[in-house]
């Protein structure tokens, strides 16, 4: 016998289901990833204290609900725009100020084509999100330890306005968007 007394067992035992109560509450809101949760499960099998290494884990700063937009880097705008409409029947659903062309693909998203450095590239994708506020989500990176850029041209967007963009691990340009937006 281990020493403990049946009440002692069972206050125990109570204690480790509300803190699995507690993660898994954490896992469904999206304040944990799944990666988190199982190496937390992991440790807590192992004997070590499950509840300090889940609280050190800062939320996500949104929840992505879409592929917005991927921008590639074409050669030639027109030539490009042709090609979608003419093999996979894309439209083109606006005409930003900065030259390009973005093509519809479905009701939320589109294919921006630019003429930007290293044609054949994708420049970047585009994350669409609720509640989209370039500011407040780049203050959030920062929490992260994600340093982000907001541009604030107008002729970058046709429906003006603020865009955020960060790199990733790999050094892919992500910005986000508010989810629905369609260049």
């Amino acid at each position: 016998m281990s020493g403990e007394s049946n009440e002692e067992a069972q206050s125990k035992a109570s204690n480790y289901r509300e803190e699995i109560e507690s993660l898994l509450t954490q896992y469904e809101s999206k304040k944990l990833t799944r990666r988190q949760l199982v190496s937390v499960l992991l440790a807590s099998a192992a004997g070590a204290s499950i509840m300090p290494a889940a609280a050190q884990s800062p939320a996500p700063i949104a929840v992505g609900r879409s592929m917005n937009h991927v921008s590639l880097s074409v050669s030639d705008v027109q030539r490009s725009a042709d090609f979608y409409s003419r093999v996979l029947g894309m439209e083109i659903i606006s005409r930003p100020a900065n030259g390009g062309l973005n093509m519809g693909l479905g009701i939320e998203s589109f294919l921006g084509l630019y003429e930007l450095g290293n044609p054949g590239g994708m420049h970047h994708l585009c994350i669409g999100v609720d509640n989209y506020d370039a500011d407040a989500l780049a203050e959030k990176l920062q929490g992260h330890g994600i340093d982000a850029n907001v541009n604030r041209d107008p002729a970058n967007r046709s429906s003006g306005g603020d865009q955020l963009y960060f790199t990733d691990p790999d050094g892919i340009l992500v910005q986000l968007a508010q989810h629905g937006y369609l260049g």
